[in-house]
């Protein structure tokens, strides 16, 4: 069952990062694929927009949700954080790749803001597994 929790997540960020537009997507419920076999490759390296407007900053924090419950759903399944950091991440750069292919801006700084989603992830299970053995074995 977590397994399929996983995919099924992994299938809601790819269609979320991989439809035309974005825009449509959430304002309209469209969903729509177009596949561009020359993607624009240089764009993935280009900067962080200096025109920052409030919907960038949802974007943004869409990214870090959305690799912040993926990086959740992992730890519920494996035990290695390596693993788990490297699987998320992973996925993260290929998103952000892909999306070139679909007529979207995949940059490699957004990898950066789903990064801080999975490393707060990571964080807050390190901190419970810290917390736990001391506050259930703490003897009085």
């Amino acid at each position: 069952m977590r397994c399929l929790l996983i995919l099924v997540w992994c299938g809601v960020i790819l269609v979320f990062t991989c439809t035309s537009s974005f825009h449509d997507l959430i304002h309209f419920g469209v969903v729509g694929f177009q596949f561009d076999v020359k993607p624009p490759y240089l764009e993935f390296f280009l900067p962080f927009p200096s025109d920052v407007s409030r919907d960038l900053w949802v974007q943004k924090l869409g990214h870090i949700f959305a690799f912040q419950f993926l990086t959740m759903l992992l730890l519920m399944k494996y035990k290695s954080k390596f693993l788990i950091l490297s699987a998320a991440f992973s996925f993260a750069v290929l998103t952000e790749f892909l999306q070139l292919y679909f007529h979207r801006g995949g940059r490699l700084f957004d990898v950066g803001f789903d990064l801080i989603g999975i490393l707060i992830a990571l964080g807050i299970a390190s901190l419970f597994s810290i917390s736990k053995p001391n506050s259930i074995y703490a003897k009085n």
